[in-house]
């Protein structure tokens, strides 16, 4: 039998209700006697709502039960599966998300930088990688403290005197590292995203919103686009509508900025991680291994290939302006392999270091290591020939010191208790040296090298030559190439991030053009730009005004007439 329409759609309804019968009825099967099942009223009321009914072209049959499909029950005795959960991001993945949202906030890197500001203050004051004794006997636990609180026990415990490789210091690096990742991942990099995706915009009111709009008479957005071009613009137009930009750098430069930034803090760790360290003085004529002197930065670090060198110094000295003050310091270092073939050789001075197999050697000190001199009428010293003094510092820094002395008596000779007699003398450059009695008194002066004689105690002393040794400082740092490669990206990054990235849309709109653009930057150099730009855009000749044909005919007419 065939039905119409209406009762079509009501055998349906009538079927979906049977269906949901029979499913409770199943459910309470399952569920036992302690849970009696109780049939649903259907909604509104048991009332059932009438559907609107419309002809349909061709009969319609009845549906059969089996038509719900999904809706019937399972006839195994066991209740239909749930419906799954709705899917969305694990709390793992929302943790994640949560984490990168706190390290990219722009509060916690000021105050990460401010911390490591600070820290990088207090280790310019305080003097770096010196014994316990230094902070001990500079910074005491009794009488004035510095700061009122500051003591060498202190800086000790606190790493203050390696603040720069210190565990905290570190750990801030890396959370900011952490927190210019987060920024690049959750900020500028779905910025560039966004800008490289181009849109056209066909609606006016859409196109006046932005920053500059203008409505541009009697123009083809075609040619909008070819001055555009013009002005190193990119265009793309399409059914009428127009977009280009230019200076998408400008949103890839802050993303440069933290990649370098990233990339000298990993440089730096690197270097304190895996450093070495050392200085050492070298005679003249002397040689020293260099693993003798280097100290490792942390137990990660590794030894780098100049470790085994042999470090010769052929020759020091000293050039001194008029006034006597020092010039420059220069000496003649050669490199030597353990079976001593040189590897190289240079001259070192202030600001010009010795670079072989990862290691740098630096000019920073020098000292007086001996007094060559001749002696004669001295008991027990060879008379007439030159021999060597040692040569001992009594005051460091700047206004160096050093002093010798030279006894008149044979000292094998003398009673126990009994004071020598003798000479002392002093030295403050490579240029004189200063002569004392046994009483203290000044006797004189005499300039190295000039062969001139002193009586001192009985003696005739011609002073000869200074001995000195030259203060290298000697550091292997890995991470100085990465510092130097992210100094040199941050230096272009950031001429790159203040590139303003210009955006234009117009639309084609009857005869005339309008016009819309937004900039992230310069904007007022934006706006001027772009008037330049409509004003160069060719006009094009207005349409003929329509003229009225019946008025046109009258007045024709009436003159015929």
């Amino acid at each position: 039998m065939r039905l119409n329409p209406c009762q079509a759609a009501a055998a349906r309804r009538a079927a979906l209700a049977v269906r949901a019968v029979q499913r409770q009825a199943a459910q309470a099967l399952l569920l036992g006697p302690s849970r009696p099942w109780v049939p649903s009223r259907p909604p509104h009321g048991g009332k059932r709502q009438q559907a609107p009914c419309r002809a349909a072209q061709g009969p319609v049959t009845a549906p059969s039960l089996s038509d719900a499909g999904e809706d019937q029950p399972s006839t195994s005795g066991r209740p239909p599966s749930p419906p799954p959960p709705p899917s969305g991001p694990g709390p793992l993945r929302q943790a994640y998300k949560q984490l990168l949202r706190s390290l990219a906030s722009l509060k916690l890197a000021i105050a990460e930088l401010a911390v490591i500001g600070a820290l990088s203050a207090v280790g310019t004051i305080i003097k770096q990688g010196e014994p316990y004794s230094y902070y001990a006997e500079n910074y005491p636990e009794e009488g004035r403290k510095v700061l009122g609180f500051l003591t060498g026990r202190i800086i000790w415990a606190l790493q203050l005197d390696h603040i720069y490789s210190a565990d905290y210091f570190l750990l801030l690096l890396t959370l900011l590292g952490a927190s210019l990742a987060a920024c690049t991942a959750t900020n500028q990099w779905p910025a560039v995203k966004v800008a490289r995706r181009w849109r056209f915009k066909a609606d006016e009111t859409a196109l006046a919103r932005l920053q500059v709009s203008s409505l541009l008479p009697n123009a083809r957005v075609e040619d909008l686009g070819k001055v555009l071009a013009g002005k190193q613009y990119q265009v793309f137009l399409k059914d009428g509508q127009l977009y280009g930009f230019k200076g998408l750098a400008g949103k890839l430069g802050p993303i440069g900025v933290h990649a370098s930034m990233l990339l000298c803090m990993a440089g730096f760790a690197v270097g304190a991680l895996g450093g070495w360290n050392g200085t050492t003085m070298i005679p003249e004529g002397g040689e020293v291994v260099v693993a003798s002197a280097l100290r490792s930065a942390s137990p990660l670090a590794w030894a780098p290939g100049g470790a085994e060198a042999v470090l010769r110094c052929n020759d020091f000295r000293i050039d001194y302006r008029a006034d006597g003050s020092v010039k420059q310091f220069y000496s003649d270092i050669q490199v030597l392999d353990l079976d001593g073939d040189q590897l190289a050789s240079k001259t070192v001075s202030v600001n010009q270091p010795l670079r072989f197999g990862g290691v740098t050697a630096y000019q920073t000190d020098w000292s007086m290591s001996g007094l060559q001199l001749q002696v004669e009428g001295s008991a027990g010293l060879p008379q007439g020939v030159t021999f060597q003094l040692p040569m001992a510092s009594l005051q460091g820094g700047d206004g160096k010191l050093y002093a010798t002395f030279l006894p008149a008596d044979d000292p094998t000779k003398l009673e126990p208790g009994t004071t020598p007699r003798g000479v002392s003398i002093l030295a403050r450059d490579l240029q004189t040296v200063t002569f004392y009695d046994s009483r203290g008194e000044f006797v004189g002066v005499r300039r190295l090298g000039s062969g001139k004689a002193i009586e001192v105690e009985g003696m005739t002393i011609r002073p000869q030559a200074i001995v000195a040794s030259t203060g290298l400082e000697l550091k292997a740092d890995p991470g100085v190439p990465l510092v130097y490669a992210g100094f040199g990206g941050l230096c272009v990054t950031t001429v790159v991030s203040y590139l303003s990235h210009s955006q234009v849309w117009a639309a084609q709109v009857g005869g005339n053009v309008m016009v819309g653009g937004s900039t992230n930057r310069a904007k007022v150099f934006f706006e001027q730009e772009l008037s330049e730009i409509l004003g160069a855009v060719p006009e094009l000749p207005a349409a003929p005004a329509l003229v009225d044909a019946a008025g046109g005919n009258g007045s024709g007419g009436s003159g015929a007439q």
